[in-house]
């Protein structure tokens, strides 16, 4: 595999006299006949040396010893290209297939708690294809810790306190005092649209004695709390039609009532890591703007309540103090600045905040007949997840895959009319008939030699040694070379939360074997190749759904 080809770089690099990097690139050749493997490996190391590339490459290549590896050559300003055997492939394939349905499984968390929090979009609304990007790509990053051992939990923090909620009552409670008062005014910072106007018929017609009986003051938080009710109860159900599941829903509420904000803020104040000024409680540190407001810790009301970054610092030690160890958050991007105040918290009241991983994503346009459009609850201009789902018909297959196939740090337009597009055009159907066509050549293929087959790729049967020698097509190389990629794209995903990687990556494999299907005839009279493409197609379809099951992504075996 390719982790165990760089460890015989990193012994050549030793030999030679020089460090090995802690990291490097080895990347698939581009084109093939400059070999199957290229490395920067020596660029990188001449560059800390001062040394010349080609010299540190030479001295690589002489201290660099395998009967797997056929040739070796310096191209540019020092990379080194590699060819390697026809049976290192073959033992790569064959490991491949003794792992099964498990390729790429790890041990790389065992013993460790992962805590993901994503979505945790405000309970004002439903959840839009906007701001729900942070479910795919929570979902993905939860399934590759767990892939990798860790002992992962998925989280939804629920902001249910605060001037947000505040004014989501207001706008409700809007729609019940207009019948009565034709002049009164929509609320400074309302919700305007459809849903809130619904949400509050719907509690009026069920509670409409209740509201009678209410005076003036007990309005808003009468609505409040029967809006977060229903609006909770359908964010759950957006979620669910995505096939999206949490351990748990963290009320922000909680937090305030158990005192653990408060709890939070006199410690801060105990340190010395607290100002008053203009009759609110501030938080300061020498990382912070000092006149930064958003860094207020008790608000300068009558109530003295505790701003959301309080109870933002309670949330995350509470997180530590349930025993995660690795601690990562997927939010919108309207919370880059919020980053440094909370690790700077964090920093001073003794946890550590290199342990929280703070993940932000960019905002999802609409793109229709088209025309691209900006959505938002306040501006009432968005398509909901149910209606996605249900009313459009789109698979949460596409949603999803269509977040996840982009760059999280980019803004991206979600393109209805490619979404309902049910052919090749729709990325996520190319995968998906790569899987499916896989599945009917093995359904195609002489029964007692399949069976054969997938003894071996369960493990049930071990592999002959001339099982495999035969594959030595370039086609065939390319897919196992692509297939053998798993470990190291999952690894990415983990370290780096590059996310996109696991789609590219898929969308590779459904591409490579497209093209090995259509140069390598897979069921023929020769007996003995027919078996062993049938095991290479069998590894790649191991590899496909593994891939797509880690996505959130079904693999179909017809279509």
């Amino acid at each position: 595999m390719i982790d165990q080809l760089k460890d015989k770089i990193v012994g050549a690099i030793k030999k030679a006299g020089y460090t090995a990097p802690e990291d490097f690139d080895l990347e698939i050749s581009s084109n093939e006949s400059f070999g199957d493997y290229s490395t920067n490996v020596a660029m990188t190391i001449a560059g800390k040396t001062k040394k010349d590339p080609e010299e540190v490459a030479e001295k690589i290549i002489k201290k660099f010893s395998d009967k797997e590896v056929m040739d070796l050559e310096i191209a540019g300003r020092g990379f080194i290209n590699i060819k390697l055997s026809d049976s290192y492939f073959h033992s790569v394939l064959s490991e491949i297939l003794k792992s099964g349905e498990d390729f790429g499984k790890s041990e790389i968390g065992k013993g460790k708690k992962a805590n993901v929090e994503f979505i945790s979009a405000n309970p004002t609304g439903p959840l839009h294809i906007g701001n729900a990007r942070g479910g795919p790509i929570g979902e993905v990053i939860s399934n590759v810790l767990f892939w990798q051992g860790f002992d992962v939990k998925k989280e939804f923090y629920l902001n249910d306190s605060g001037n947000q909620i505040n004014r989501f009552g207001e706008t409700l409670a809007y729609w019940y005092t207009i019948k009565r008062d034709e002049n009164f005014h929509f609320p400074d910072g309302g919700y305007p649209g459809e849903f809130s106007k619904e949400i509050s018929e719907e509690i009026q017609k069920e509670k409409a004695k209740e509201i009678e009986e209410l005076k003036d003051d007990e309005l808003i938080e009468f609505f409040v709390r029967h809006g977060l009710e229903k609006t909770m109860r359908r964010i759950k159900e957006d979620i669910s039609a995505l096939g999206i599941h949490f351990d748990r829903f963290f009320y922000e509420s909680d937090l305030l009532n158990s005192g653990k904000s408060l709890e939070v803020v006199e410690k801060l104040k105990t340190g010395g890591h607290t100002t008053d000024r203009e009759g609110a409680l501030w938080f300061i540190s020498n990382d912070l703007d000092p006149n930064d407001r958003e860094t207020v810790l008790i608000r300068s009301d009558a109530d003295k309540t505790p701003t959301y970054f309080a109870n933002d610092i309670a949330y995350h030690i509470d997180k530590f103090e349930r025993g995660f160890e690795k601690i990562i958050d997927i939010w919108g991007p309207n919370h880059h600045a919020h980053i440094p105040r909370i690790k700077s918290a964090l920093k001073v009241l003794g946890f550590d905040e290199k342990e929280v991983s703070i993940f932000l994503y960019q905002n999802v346009k609409l793109k229709t007949g088209g025309q691209v459009k900006q959505m938002g609850k306040r501006l009432g201009n968005f398509i909901n997840i149910s209606d996605l789902v249900g009313k459009l018909k789109v698979s949460p297959d596409v949603y999803k895959f269509a977040i996840i196939n982009q760059n999280p740090n980019s803004i991206i337009e979600f393109d209805l009319d490619l979404a309902l597009e049910q052919s090749e055009k729709n990325p996520v159907f190319y995968l998906q008939y790569a899987y499916a066509r896989i599945c009917s050549v093995l359904r195609k293929a002489d029964a007692d030699l399949l069976a054969d087959t997938e003894k071996i790729a369960r493990g049930e049967q071990a592999i002959e040694p001339g099982d495999l020698k035969i594959l030595n097509d370039k086609k065939e190389r390319k897919l196992i070379k692509t297939i053998s990629r798993l470990p190291q794209i999952l690894n990415m995903v983990s370290a780096e939360l590059q996310v996109q990687a696991l789609p590219h990556f898929a969308t590779e494999i459904a591409r490579e074997y497209h093209n090995f299907y259509a140069n390598c005839l897979i069921l023929s009279d020769d007996k003995q190749l027919t078996k062993a493409r049938l095991l290479l197609a069998l590894a790649t379809r191991n590899v496909l759904k593994i891939s797509l099951t880690l996505m959130g992504i079904s693999a179909p075996e017809k279509m």
